[in-house]
């Protein structure tokens, strides 16, 4: 047996997966309320303790012990482009796929209004892009001069048009900014090149995960972690979907991830152009994340309820609208809140639940997702903006929320186009088969793929399991 532990510390729970790299086995998927908010080792001896029950001293002792994370959250950025369809795409697809969260983005140039705006946010990090090599300098150099009055200090990236990029850095640092400077990530038309950007973004983010209070003692008990968990997920799908030299993926495949804050979309197809239109905007990546703030099951629920009929909805539970504004204000002032275990047909917490999912996984979707557009030209009659995904067949669900709920087919189902859907051209799947993650081990299996991908997919594969 050659047994390895990794490890998860998220805000609601710590998660351990025992694999033998030997057997090529999963051996166990466990989890604990995490206790990464006062002290993380009670969480983590507790995992340690059922799993030395699975494995002698001297193979525990000797097991490495790999972990993700993320207790601290999404790290909190703004995104500063020239043009809303290419570089604010281009530096959020970067921002997601690191594991950030956005929290505002500009496009064009920045106003003293914008600078206030972003010295109110608590960033811990901006992203500033922009221009093609030699193109548009002088909106980067006026955007380089607000931000080096704002009165906050966070670090900046400048991953814009390289021209300028010694002028940038001069005009930031004589202000005391600390501002990192990496390549173009649309160095020219058709092109993003985005590595360096994310592998900063991912350091910063790692660096605050193992400063943050709770965490900080758990260094000597593991022997690292290894990258925040939205993009463990995040390369732990792109190889299920596209396979090993010796393993076969998946093909084109969704997830939906719906937790208690956000939900989380990635999709992992190439960007085809839809039968003749002509792709405009930034290049969509082949493995794409989306953080929806507004669409979660606790935390953000009422910004749910905003998008649904509250008197439809209230009528279709057999109850008051009353009720129904009571039931979802106690999921925001409660994360924690469980419904009760009584049979779902008569569980009207159960439903509440069921309908928060569903509506989420639908809106975010469709957030995610790519439309045409028509176009009066001779050459060109139709445009797509963003990612096509009619071809996927494939949509896995992911987190605690999908793994309780009645009926997590229905809610995954949300994926697939309608005829509304048809009408405003989005470009969703015709048709998918449904698995859901049972084990979650898609953050194990991102940690693995760096070093055993064929394992990797696996567990990944036995651990998902079609639903209907």
């Amino acid at each position: 047996m050659k047994p390895i532990i990794l490890l998860d510390f998220g805000s609601t729970f710590t998660k351990a997966v025992l694999v033998d790299r030997e057997a090529r086995e999963l051996l166990m998927s466990i989890k604990v309320p995490s206790t990464v908010q006062t002290n993380a080792t009670i969480a983590l001896k507790s995992l340690y303790q059922r799993i030395q029950s699975e494995l002698s001293q001297s193979m525990f002792e000797q097991a490495p012990k790999y972990a993700t994370s993320s207790a601290a959250g999404g790290l909190r950025m703004a995104v500063i482009g020239l043009t809303s369809s290419l570089s604010i795409i281009a530096g959020k697809n970067a921002a997601f796929g690191a594991g950030a969260k956005i929290l505002r983005s500009y496009s064009g140039p920045l106003s003293m209004h914008n600078i206030h705006e972003l010295e109110s946010l608590n960033l811990e990090i901006i992203l500033f892009c922009g221009g093609y090599e030699n193109g548009n300098v002088n909106m980067l150099l006026h955007n380089a001069d607000l931000l080096s009055k704002m009165r906050t200090s966070v670090p900046i990236i400048y991953a814009g048009n390289s021209i300028v990029s010694e002028q940038v850095l001069i005009t930031l640092k004589r202000k005391g900014k600390v501002c990192i400077v990496v390549n173009n990530i649309i160095p020219s038309i058709g092109v993003v090149d985005s590595t360096k950007t994310e592998e900063i973004i991912r350091k910063l983010f790692l660096k605050r995960i193992i400063n943050m209070k709770g965490l900080d003692n758990i260094l000597s008990m593991i022997d690292r972690i290894v990258m925040p968990t939205p993009a463990a997920v995040l390369e732990a799908g792109a190889l299920l979907s596209k396979g090993s030299f010796q393993t076969d993926g998946l093909g084109d495949l969704l997830i939906v991830d719906i937790g208690g804050a956000t939900t989380d979309i990635h999709s992992f197809c190439e960007n085809k152009p839809y039968q003749g239109a002509r792709i405009i905007g930034s290049p969509e990546p082949y493995g794409k994340r989306t953080v929806e703030g507004d669409l979660g099951m606790r935390e953000s629920s009422n910004m749910v309820l905003k998008q649904i009929n509250e008197k439809e909805l209230a009528c279709e539970l057999g109850i008051s609208t009353n009720q129904m504004m009571d039931s979802f204000k106690k999921r925001v002032e409660n994360p924690d809140f469980i419904p009760s275990d009584a049979p779902y047909r008569n569980n009207v917490e159960a439903k509440i639940d069921h309908c928060i999912a569903k509506n989420a996984s639908r809106i975010a979707v469709r957030r995610h997702v790519g439309r045409l557009e028509p176009l009066h030209s001779r050459v060109c009659t139709l445009v797509q903006r963003g990612k096509n995904l009619t071809n996927i067949r494939t949509i896995i669900g992911t987190g605690g929320p999908l793994q309780k709920c009645e009926d997590p087919a229905e809610i995954l189902r949300q994926a697939l186009i309608t005829k509304q859907d048809q009408r405003l051209n989005y470009l969703l799947p015709t048709s998918i088969r449904t698995y859901l993650d049972r084990e979650y081990v898609f953050f194990a299996a991102g940690i693995l793929s760096e070093f055993d991908p064929d394992l990797a997919i696996t567990i990944m594969k036995n651990s998902i399991e079609e639903i209907y």
